[in-house]
């Protein structure tokens, strides 16, 4: 079979190959996917509480609830059999006997931590790991780490300069967890009882026995009046929800989480991928493999002839195309062996070979590759079995000499899909480079981020600060609590004196110069100075000012701690969280607290390294044995596009390997087109066609298909694409440009794939064709 048409090989292998490696590898994503949190024996019991919360018409869901939550509510519902709650840490820096840590994460946890989540310890006792202050239970690797051991309960380790004991070590939780941690300390330690606001991640272990849909609206009812006095301030409608801890990674409803949560545009762009990808795959080997019995009709009448029956003939297709089948699966194993670490690198998965050869993977495997056997045999084993006789045994069939329907629809699907993909791919390209376009209403360029700061620092952050602006190089310098492009406090705010609700408002705390540094635009006003009066007063943006009212200026009063607060600033807007394709949240900067986590140094140009090191010299020398941890702000915002850029490498993924197959199809389908008219091409040519003729017939009809194909695809891109855009604030208009760009790249392909064999054709000598009629 392979020696009478090298064309199965050379096309239809690595095709199906490639196809095939494509699902294999969203088979092993999407069981990474699916398997968070279903290692916990206590799935299917533990229901964690969710706050939808609305104000003004928008509705935020989050995770997090007030400390109430987890004292109260057991005591109302029978059926929890166990509660705790999770406060998210921060990473932090470890100290054992003098040798540092830096990067660890830490959460914290209730007591009942262990039995929730059905959690044993490889040391200490999980029924007091957690209880009273300080206290810390630790990862095996943690403590391999830092003490050479696991048999370390009962030392003591400094996190964040502050001593905690180790009373426990447990297991390390498997990276599709949706929550994880190196240091996890009694919830004591940060007494959660001073806190009035949502701050903590709460869940319920419920009875074996109990109906959880039931169990679940009596929390929900029970919280709803716990959230009554928190929201009613503030003019907020909170209605809570249940969600099962199985469920958590592919269904929360929740916008913020613990981790980020599966990300389903993403699943289903990579199924779409690798669905499409087979479905041109399968076209290209099935259309192939019918042309190929052109070169095989004798043999088929002959063996008809001798008594074979359709049913020989089915069996001798179907042996045919389960062994290129099985040849292309072992390519397939080898493709997808080669690129899953740079496919996991993409996903930012920690997804594992290994997974494939699991019990559901093999079955997965074997079930694509049946039907694939299935449906790749059974059109030819249909159509070259039927073909007649007589006709047969002359070597010709008026099915195969007709144009064949198939090869039209393999075309127009093949350079639908192709053409939809580069499409997709042009336009996402461009609504990124837009909102990258579009002004911050900041400049981050030229600005150092220092974190990872400690008590020494901290409290030294103002001369600090002083000697880093009399370096040469350095324009500015500024301090913060919260970090430029991170996350924000929420508070509530209002005018003074009015007598109304509180409204739900932003908060980022920072210290004088943190505006200027920032090169923040003023609408009115000026920056914070060092005054004491000033820290009594806030700078407001645009979309802050707007929400308060048009009677709120430079000099309003504003109560938002029972307090005149004044304004002595509105700044433009700017993206302080996410990224131009978002809206921008009203935020107030305050000047109150003098806590410090992060500087930021504004140089006058880009720096060297020994610029920075002298930057490093000056932190130093007030801590000597500091870790320090720097980055570009600008980098900061170039990760917000991540989910936009990671879309741009699956779409050009799936449509570079869309033209592969597709070209690697139409050049195949060309060669056997032009074997089949070589007699026709030869008669044009005696009876006056001239080469250009030639050409110009062989390509039409191709080309006539490849606009067909464009349509089509057109069609769907611009609906698809239309819909993904409306997530964006910012976004560029459909263009038919863009179209025209796919346009021209698929019939540039078309003509490549088609033309080389067209010219070939047309200048062969016709005597070659003719001498033998």
């Amino acid at each position: 079979m392979f020696r009478r048409n090298p064309l199965l090989v050379f096309v239809n292998l690595p095709g199906l190959a490639i196809g095939l490696s494509a699902v294999l590898l969203l088979s092993v994503y999407l069981k990474h996917e699916l398997s968070y949190d279903q290692h916990f024996q206590t799935k299917n019991n533990v229901l964690r509480l969710y706050n939808a919360v609305t104000e003004n018409g928008n509705t935020t869901n989050y995770a997090i609830c007030l400390r109430k939550a987890y004292t109260e509510i057991p005591s109302r519902v029978p059926e929890i059999r166990s509660a705790t709650q999770i406060y998210n840490g921060w990473n932090t820096t470890a100290e054992f006997e003098k040798q540092k840590f830096p990067n660890v994460h830490m959460l914290f946890a209730d007591k009942d931590f262990f039995d929730v989540f059905g959690l044993e310890l490889i040391q200490g006792n999980a029924d007091d790991a957690l209880v009273g202050e300080k206290n810390v239970v630790i990862t095996r690797s943690t403590a391999l780490k830092v003490f050479n051991t696991e048999d370390c309960v009962g030392k003591v380790l400094n996190v964040s300069e502050d001593p905690v004991t180790v009373t426990g070590v447990i297991n390390d939780l498997p990276n599709n967890t949706h929550f994880n941690f190196d240091l996890l300390l009694s919830m004591q330690t940060v007494h959660p009882e001073n806190w009035g606001g949502l701050e903590l991640y709460t869940y319920f272990r419920i009875d074996e026995n109990a109906d959880l849909a039931s169990v679940g609206e009596k929390i929900a009812a029970a919280n709803n009046e716990l959230m009554k006095p928190w929201g009613e301030p503030f003019s907020l409608t909170v209605e809570t929800g249940t969600e099962l801890l199985a469920d958590l990674h592919l269904h929360s409803a929740v916008d913020f989480d613990l981790s980020p949560k599966a990300n389903l545009t993403h699943v289903f762009i990579i199924a779409g991928i690798a669905f499409l990808v087979l479905l041109i795959a399968m076209v290209n080997y099935i259309n192939l493999y019918v042309l190929h019995g052109e070169k095989r009709i004798s043999e088929i009448a002959s063996r008809k002839s001798l008594g074979a029956t359709q049913s020989t003939l089915s069996r001798l297709f179907f042996t045919e195309t389960s062994v290129i089948s099985l040849l292309s699966f072992v390519l397939a194993l080898g493709l997808t062996a080669l690129v899953q670490p740079a496919f996991a690198r993409l996903m930012k998965s920690q997804i594992e070979l290994s997974d494939m050869f699991s019990f559901s993977g093999i079955l997965l495997v074997m079930g694509i590759l049946t039907i694939l056997i299935l449906v790749s045999g059974a059109y030819p084993s249909y159509y070259l079995s039927k073909l007649n006789l007589v006709n047969a045994l002359k070597g010709k069939s008026s099915k195969v000499k007709r144009k064949s329907t198939l090869s039209r629809i393999a075309v127009i699907s093949q350079f639908s899909i192709s053409v939809f993909l580069i499409s997709a791919l042009v336009i996402v390209f461009a609504q990124v480079n837009y909102l990258k376009e579009v002004p911050l209403g900041f400049n981050p360029g030229n600005v150092i981020g220092i974190t990872n700061l400690n008590n020494e620092v901290r409290r030294s952050a103002s001369s600090i600060a002083d000697e880093l602006s009399q370096l040469a190089f350095v324009e500015d310098v500024a301090s913060s609590d919260h970090g430029m492009g991170h996350g924000s406090s929420g508070q509530g705010i209002k005018k003074y004196g009015d007598p109304g609700n509180f409204k739900g408002i932003n908060e980022y705390r920072v210290q004088p110069g943190f505006a200027k540094t920032m090169q923040l635009e003023l609408v009115d006003g000026r920056y914070f100075n060092n005054s004491e009066a000033d820290k009594r007063a806030v700078i407001l943006n645009e979309a802050a000012a707007k929400m308060l009212g048009p009677d709120v200026k430079v000099g309003s009063l504003l109560d938002m701690f029972d307090e005149p607060l004044t304004v002595i600033a509105i700044a433009k807007d700017f993206y302080y969280i996410d990224h131009p394709g978002a809206p921008i949240a009203p935020l107030v900067l305050t000047n109150y607290r003098t806590n410090v986590n992060n500087l930021y140094v504004r140089t006058k140009e880009g720096t060297t390294s020994a610029q920075l090191a002298q930057i490093d010299e000056v932190i130093k020398s007030y801590s000597p044995e500091l870790i320090i941890s720097k980055f570009q702000l600008t980098d900061v915002y170039a990760n917000k596009y991540t989910n936009e850029e990671r879309m741009i490498k699956l779409v050009t993924t799936g449509a570079g390997l869309a033209i592969i197959i597709s070209f690697i199809g139409l050049m195949a389908l060309s060669v056997m087109n032009v074997n089949r008219r070589k007699k026709e091409i030869g008669i044009r040519k005696v009876i006056g066609s001239t080469e250009s003729q030639v050409v110009s017939e062989l390509l039409k009809e191709t080309f006539i298909l490849v606009l067909i194909a464009i349509a089509i695809a057109f069609t769907g891109s611009y609906f698809t694409m239309h819909q993904w855009l409306q997530h964006f604030v910012n976004r560029v208009s459909i263009s038919p440009v863009y179209f025209l760009i796919s346009a021209a790249f698929a019939l540039f392909i078309g003509f490549m794939a088609v033309g080389w064999q067209s010219w070939r054709a047309a200048t062969r000598n016709p005597v070659e064709a003719l001498r033998y009629e």
